[in-house]
């Protein structure tokens, strides 16, 4: 069998030396922490069936809190200091973000929750301080996931868990 690439290093495949340098150093300390956890407590034990889940959505999390969460914060930025219609360009520090460049961050944004919606991810998931507010929210997510009737809703979810 071929080795797989990580799913951290997809994400964060061309972005910025420093910023993947960050979620990585993040996913990994994480993890870390998230099998410690899985091994060591009985209350996050039913998720030692699922470990290459809980790295993905780890990976999605960090990646939706260093990259999507700013990305959204600079189109909102943008629609407050523009909302008079005085200019199309707002200035932080050294750069200049237009119009058409927080349109294409906007798209990006907006592709990106359309994904979490297609494949029934909750943001509240994406949400979290401590690592074990996280397995927390996942094993939320498996139970309800485990409802026949909520499996029925979510067939393509219902086989990430197996």
């Amino acid at each position: 069998m071929a080795s797989e690439s990580p799913i951290i290093n997809i994400l964060t495949y061309k972005l910025p030396f420093e910023l993947t340098n960050q979620i990585y150093n993040e996913f990994q300390s994480r993890l870390k922490e998230a099998n410690f956890l899985i091994e060591k407590y009985k209350t996050y034990s039913s998720l030692k069936e699922n470990t290459k889940t809980v790295e993905l959505f780890l990976s999605l999390s960090i990646f939706h809190r260093r990259v999507i969460t700013n990305l959204d914060g600079a189109v909102k930025f943008h629609g407050t200091v523009t909302k008079n219609g005085q200019t199309d360009t707002v200035r932080i520090g050294n750069y200049n973000l237009t119009g058409e460049e927080k349109n294409k961050i906007l798209a990006v944004v907006m592709n990106y929750n359309a994904l979490l919606e297609k494949f029934s991810i909750p943001q509240a998931v994406m949400e979290y301080y401590e690592t074990r507010e996280f397995l927390k929210k996942l094993i939320t997510l498996k139970s309800e996931l485990e409802n026949a009737d909520y499996k029925c809703r979510l067939p393509i979810f219902s086989t990430i868990l197996k």
